[in-house]
């Protein structure tokens, strides 16, 4: 199963906020990794949102969570692009369109390719 390591924060906090660690989103998400706090709370009693090594615990915990949901529904591990649609889109969006590329709208669908360049990127 693939691992939230330091490129994929890296990549994650890219693209959510250019890694700030102050952003709030416009429908109050938290953290560089653009969480919400509902989300947030699941895994942490802490409110230092702005605490990078806080959201990268946080970040951690869902993305497993995530995956693991994934692997149950689909019978097989998620790839990076997999992953993306489900962090950057509502719980259900991707199931509800049978885990299919091709049913994804344009701009998530986008922004899952640029997270996964961004992960395959050479330094």
């Amino acid at each position: 199963m693939i691992q939230l390591d330091s490129k994929r924060l890296f990549a994650l906090g890219m693209i959510e906020t250019g890694n700030d660690d102050h952003e709030i989103g416009r429908a109050g998400e938290v953290s560089r990794y653009q969480i919400e706090p509902g989300v947030w709370r699941v895994y942490s009693k802490s409110d230092a949102y702005e605490n990078p090594q806080v959201a990268r615990e946080v970040a951690r915990r869902h993305w497993t969570s995530l995956a693991n949901y994934f692997k149950k529904q689909t019978g097989r591990n998620p790839d990076d692009f997999d992953m993306y649609v489900l962090w950057n889109t509502t719980w259900g969006y991707y199931a509800k369109r049978d885990f299919s590329r091709r049913s994804l709208s344009r701009v998530v669908h986008e922004r899952a390719e640029r997270f996964v360049n961004l992960v395959n990127r050479k330094d």
